[in-house]
């Protein structure tokens, strides 16, 4: 994801990756670029400050220990990727992450920690879980979400404008937060515990409950194939969830609908979509 113009990113030897390890352990180092650390070299730390990183691959973990937390702040991200991330107890404030890809080669992940602050721009996250993991004040700009759950995650002040695709939600709890600039395909939302959200509500890609979804399969179903109406009972309306995101994109290329039937399913739906989650509630 480096940019072009930029050098190639050198290969390290395992020494040369261990000697920039130390150092920042000790905060002797503040800029990392142009590099490439070995595969499956881990760079480890318990606490890294004012650090930036400029057209690099490694595998980065920041973790607390049994009577401590981990911190990563005032960090600085660009044309990076992390493969893995991975932190856990830990807290990251003010950190800027821009074009970062996250788990592209490696699955990572953020877990029991807490996101204050700080920005995630134009970056990829593939395969990539959260869980019991607070974000306050986070902004999160552009770019696209592949397979990523949040699981148990608490969502404060938090603006979300990016490609969410296969995203699921599960237990998270919002207060004054914002997805409605996000582009959302097959995203589910369940069991949320607060809900003050505005949701993304274009013809082409908004949510509705599986009760609606229901109702109005029940008025189009003569104008549907036998195979779409199985997967639309399997995959949304019997599925569980509480909430999902829908679009003839999703109904043509997850469902199998033509694009004529994922269309009329489109019309009928969207005057049942939600603005915010709460009007859940309220229905």
């Amino acid at each position: 994801m480096g940019d072009s113009k930029r050098p190639a990113r050198r290969l390290l030897t395992v020494g040369e990756a261990q000697a920039i390890t130390d150092d920042l352990r000790h905060g002797r180092r503040d800029r990392i670029e142009d590099v490439r650390f070995p595969e499956r070299f881990q760079v480890q730390v318990g606490t890294i400050r004012g650090v930036t990183f400029s057209n690099c691959v490694l595998w980065l973990t920041i973790g607390g220990g049994m009577f401590s937390r981990g911190l990563m702040e005032e960090c600085t991200f660009a044309d990076v990727d992390l493969d893995p991330l991975t932190v856990f107890g830990s807290d990251m404030r003010g950190n800027a992450f821009d074009r970062v890809t996250f788990g592209i080669g490696a699955m990572g992940g953020i877990a029991d920690s807490r996101i204050d602050g700080g920005s995630f721009t134009d970056c990829r996250f593939v395969d990539f879980g959260f869980r019991k993991t607070t974000f306050d004040g986070v902004r999160i700009e552009g770019g696209r979400m592949d397979r990523v759950l949040f699981d148990a995650c608490t969502f404060v002040d938090v603006r979300l404008a990016s490609a969410l695709r296969d995203v699921t939600l599960l237990r998270p709890a919002f207060d004054r937060s914002d997805a409605s600039a996000s582009d959302a395909v097959d995203v589910t939302f369940t069991e949320w515990r607060t809900a003050d959200i505005r949701l993304p509500a274009r013809r082409t890609g908004f949510f509705v409950t599986p009760a609606a979804a229901s109702e109005v399969v029940g008025s189009v179903l003569p104008d549907l194939s036998v195979a779409f109406r199985d997967r639309l009972s399997a995959d949304v309306i019997g599925a569980g969830y509480d909430l999902v995101a829908v679009s003839e994109r999703f109904f043509t290329n997850a469902l199998g609908a033509s694009p004529g039937e994922a269309s009329l399913l489109v019309d009928a739906l969207y005057p049942r979509h939600l603005d915010e989650l709460g009007q859940v509630d309220e229905r």
